[in-house]
């Protein structure tokens, strides 16, 4: 993880990010539990009740306002785990210790997808249900959740021109959108643009053949140690890499609503294949070498604004950029998951206040609400966030001058947003077309299957027919 501090002043999306990452402690209502549905109303007033795994400041805030504007619902917000503990970042004196969220634990996100899952078939799921590590695909099958492009369309009031029409678009099932994602993460890699540019890396068809290719030709030792002088790709473990190139690519090997797996052939056999090489032929970062000696960060996701603009600057000496992941898949542009993904329970007895709800949630006023902490669906949203960025460093909210940000030991003055930087924001915000699609259960079964194989126990082949047995009993269920 990368170590980060802030002298002299607080920078303000960190202090935002912050607060949003811990479970709201005010009065507001959090329940955590299986309690199900709350369907009855209670004196004229109606609950709906959301799960989600963890709250989050943004919830809890969404929740307060929206209770304000309509007294006669309560927002129950069911959570099925405490939020992870937080790390202290940054120390010396002169220093602002902040805290930095932990990885939410696996086991939650299963256990989650468990619990709901059940609730679901039982016809004792809540109204509205965060829908992250779940297949949400079997239960639409099942007829379970509420098609929600039939209330965006049936709605006057929702005006599908001011969304992102490419993420929503990215993903329908069958047509139709089961699943709204209320804030989205963009999967790319930062770059070390002074040695790419003579590489002309064409980011919007490649695949991970081309990447092998293209870093095949930065691998060089040129003063003999046995170490190449630079790698070009960071650190990234074996299972993190086969679960990125696999979520790349992952209607290619998986039709979860056709129920049918797809390891069992060429072009997951070849992919792992590759994979391996990246490590044999010394293209990934080895563990005992300069972590800063790299071409490509592999884990740089764009979670937030703040990490678009400021992380190209505070890499590669100010010469980053950000490039489209390699994929296998037909589906051209940039890729994105959600950490807040909402599905309405067809059977709940307050579908038409659970879509008040979830439209007040992608409503210009909590998209532009920098809680947040993610990139906007909604075009409104999208510019207030931006426009946030304009005013670092210039005091008020977004700073005063002295503002520094340190990140692996530099420091560097945080400067406005210019309108050539707005510009790049926009251009990437407008190529988001590219659902990174995934299972839990089928990611985890590969990550784990695959790890014989890249230890050289077993071959590409055996691997691929066990996962491809295991897929298809879970498909099956």
């Amino acid at each position: 993880m990368r170590k980060i501090t802030v002298k002299q002043s607080v920078i303000v999306c960190s202090l935002v990010s912050m607060l949003s990452l811990t479970a709201c402690s005010s009065s507001t209502t959090t329940t955590r539990g299986d309690t199900g549905s709350t369907t009855a109303p209670a004196a004229g007033n109606k609950t709906v009740t959301l799960s989600v795994v963890t709250s989050d400041r943004f919830l809890e805030l969404a929740k307060q306002k929206y209770e304000a504007l309509h007294p006669d619902t309560k927002i129950n917000i069911k959570e099925y785990a405490a939020a992870p503990q937080t790390a202290p970042q940054g120390q010396g004196q002169g220093q602002q210790q902040m805290m930095m969220m932990q990885k939410p634990d696996p086991k939650n996100t299963e256990k989650y997808a468990s619990s709901v899952g059940a609730e679901l078939m039982s016809g004792k799921a809540s109204d509205i249900i965060v829908t992250s590590g779940l297949p949400y695909q079997k239960y639409a099958d099942k007829k379970l959740l509420e098609n929600i492009s039939d209330l965006m369309s049936k709605d006057a009031s929702f005006k599908k021109d001011n969304y992102y029409g490419g993420i929503f678009d990215a993903m329908k099932y069958n047509g139709s959108l089961y699943t709204v994602p209320i804030k989205v993460g963009l999967n790319m890699w930062l770059g070390n643009q002074a040695v790419l540019s003579s590489q002309q890396i064409d980011d919007s068809k490649w695949t991970w053949a081309d990447f092998k290719k293209k870093a095949s030709a930065l691998v060089a030792d040129k003063n003999n140690d046995g170490k190449p002088d630079t790698y070009p790709m960071g650190k990234i473990e074996p299972a993190e890499l086969i679960t990125s190139m696999l979520n790349s690519s992952f209607s290619k090997f998986a039709d979860v609503g056709a129920k049918k797996a797809k390891f069992e052939t060429p072009d997951f056999i070849n992919m792992l294949k590759l994979a391996k090489s990246m490590y044999d032929d010394k293209v990934i970062l080895a563990d005992n070498s300069d972590p800063n000696n790299v071409v490509f960060q592999p884990k740089g996701n764009v979670l937030m604004y703040m990490d678009m603009y400021t992380m190209p600057k505070m890499n590669f000496e100010g010469k980053g950029g950000y490039y489209n992941l390699p994929s296998e898949s037909e589906a051209r542009g940039t890729q994105f998951t959600s950490s807040l993904p909402l599905a309405i329970n067809s059977k709940s007895a307050n579908k038409k206040e659970a879509w008040e709800f979830v439209k007040y949630l992608l409503s210009d006023e909590m998209q532009s609400a920098r809680e947040l902490t993610g990139i906007a669906v909604n075009k409104t949203g999208a510019k207030a966030q931006i426009d946030f960025l304009k005013t670092l460093g210039t005091g008020g909210e977004g700073g005063g001058k002295s503002m520094k940000l340190m990140i692996n030991g530099k420091a560097a003055t945080v400067q406005p947003a210019t309108e050539q930087d707005v510009t790049a924001m926009e251009k990437i915000l407008n190529n988001i077309s590219v659902y990174a699609e995934s299972d839990l259960k089928i990611t985890n079964i590969v990550a784990e299957e695959t790890a014989p194989f890249f230890q050289g126990q077993k071959s590409a082949e055996e691997v691929a027919k066990v996962i491809q047995n295991k897929v298809n009993t879970y498909l099956q269920e």
